[in-house]
């Protein structure tokens, strides 16, 4: 059996640090590295050293000097099979993603139907704030959904979430101004989505460990399937039917796909927070009993929770948010302006929505095939690598010198829908690889809620760049090259700081 040391920071003074012990439990036919808690390991090896940590073999005296990450939870209290319960928990996500996200794949639809049909006397920029305010709370949101998941499972919040965002978009479909746009769509379908999106993810990683990158990408890809439902539907009944009963319509899906959802998905946040068991037991008999009697409490939950202390804790969550936030504001930005670039440069409306269905369309594979690698043997780092300097080659040579040749715009609709997808699928795993699992809602959330601080002006300055103009919307463009270029060194960085140089499955 192999064992090697981890580095733990000394609490009692922060500039020293503690050798930890691991072992390699095997999992699956894979071997993890495990901490042993052995006491008398640390009385022999207190002492302050550098924070990289020193390999040691029982069968070898070789030594290196690379950086590890040791497994935060034990892999033998995760199924990673595909078992009846974990089974029906992964179908009723992909059917929760299909009501939560289908909206969010489909931003750039409603977009460029309100501002050329509704809001015709506003600017991009002010239209901007309605999709940037959105993303705001329906990612920003899941930092308190993720703390409740935490506290008390997926049913309350994914429930409270299935009220609040049917009522929200069924409030948009009555809308005819910008504040009406940015009360119900904004704000209330924003923070349903929250609270509807983050369990239905974070409930997977209490029943896969080695296979979670795999299992969120199947989920995902109910988000890309509701973003090829949702467009072709506004194609076919914006000009049948109107734009009023096309969002009812969508609402009604919504809440049927996401109340199916919420019917099938299940939690084992009692095994993982033996401290909320005794709440969960009062909170599992009723839902009006949990708001009558235990609100109060649950707002106080919220607010102790709330800790960005892992920013400056935790400094590979630190750069993985930094470059997430580069690829948010790219993915967001191009999803929502693709169909009005189109129009600029002389194509239909009806071209520009077929635009969205081919970059969801591709994110489906995007979100499974390469998570399935990440999974098998080359690594979520190494993946998540990869896919952003895809994503940079599709900017820079398909939509910087072709963007005025409809053809190239549904190949890089293709390449950047797989490519974001798959960034999209890897940034839970991600998160919830270098966390705990009993914090793994917490961890979502933080990381989620700095996210959506860059969405709500992403937008909105994308929109001041693309005033109308066809030279604008080609500025917008070198814009988003330089993001995404930003985003792929992030990612090599956070790369580095979990495997070190050395190109191993990390």
């Amino acid at each position: 059996m192999n064992t090697s040391t981890t580095i733990t920071p000394n609490e009692s003074n922060p500039q020293e640090y503690n050798l930890q012990p691991l072992e390699f439990v095997t999992s699956n036919n894979k071997e993890i590295p495990y901490p042993i808690n052995n006491d008398n390991f640390h009385e022999e090896n207190n002492h302050s050293i550098i924070t990289r940590s020193v390999t040691t073999t029982t069968s070898t005296t070789t030594r290196s000097h690379q950086s590890s990450l040791h497994l935060l939870d034990d892999p033998s209290r995760f199924p990673d099979g595909w078992n009846n319960r974990a089974m029906i928990t992964l179908f009723g996500s992909f059917l929760g993603m299909i009501g939560s996200l289908g909206y969010v794949n489909s931003g750039g639809v409603i977009q460029s139907y309100i501002s050329e049909n509704i809001l015709i006397n506003d600017s991009q920029s002010s239209i901007g704030w309605i999709f940037s305010i959105y993303n705001f709370f329906a990612f920003g949101g899941i930092l308190i959904s993720g703390i409740i998941f935490d506290k008390f499972g997926c049913r309350i919040p994914i429930f409270s979430g299935i009220i609040i965002m049917f009522s929200g978009l069924l409030a948009t479909s009555f809308c005819h101004s910008l504040y009406q746009f940015i009360l119900a769509y904004s704000i209330l379908a924003g923070l349903g989505t929250a609270f509807v999106f983050g369990p239905f993810v974070a409930c997977l990683s209490h029943y896969f460990l080695q296979k979670r990158a795999l299992v969120i990408g199947i989920s995902y890809t109910g988000g890309g399937l509701g973003g090829v439902i949702y467009p072709l539907m506004c194609r076919s009944l914006f000009s049948k039917i109107g734009y009023g009963w096309t969002m009812r319509i969508g609402a009604f899906i919504s809440l049927f796909c996401c109340g199916i959802g919420w019917l099938l998905v299940s939690d084992r946040h009692k095994e993982f927070s033996p401290k909320s068991e005794k709440r969960q037991e009062a909170s599992s008999s009723s839902i009006v009993d949990v708001v009558e009697n235990e609100f109060i409490s649950i707002i106080k939950e919220i607010f102790y929770s709330i800790d960005f202390k892992i920013l400056y804790k935790n400094l590979l969550f630190t750069v993985l948010v930094f470059g997430l936030l580069f690829n948010g504001i790219v993915f967001l930005i191009s999803i929502v302006q693709l169909p009005s670039y189109a129009i600029s440069h002389g194509f239909s409306e009806q071209q520009s929505y077929l635009l969205l269905v081919v970059f969801n369309s591709f994110s489906i594979p995007g979100r499974i095939i390469p998570s399935y690698f990440a999974d098998q043997g080359l690594g979520r780092f190494n993946t998540f690598c990869l896919i952003n300097c895809f994503s940079l080659i599709a900017f820079v040579v398909i939509w910087l010198p072709f963007g005025n040749h409809l053809t190239a715009l549904f190949i890089f609709a293709g390449c950047f829908g797989f490519s974001s997808g798959s960034v999209l699928s890897l940034t839970a795993s991600l998160v919830a690889s270098i966390v705990k699992t009993s914090d793994v809602g917490k961890g979502l959330g933080t990381a989620f809620f700095i996210l959506s601080i860059a969405d709500l002006f992403g937008i909105p300055i994308a929109g001041a760049i693309a005033s109308g103009s066809k030279q604008s919307y080609n500025n917008l463009v070198y814009f988003l090259t330089a993001c995404a270029a930003i985003g792929a060194i992030v990612s090599f960085i956070s790369r580095y700081l979990y495997g070190g140089f050395n190109f191993n499955r990390v």
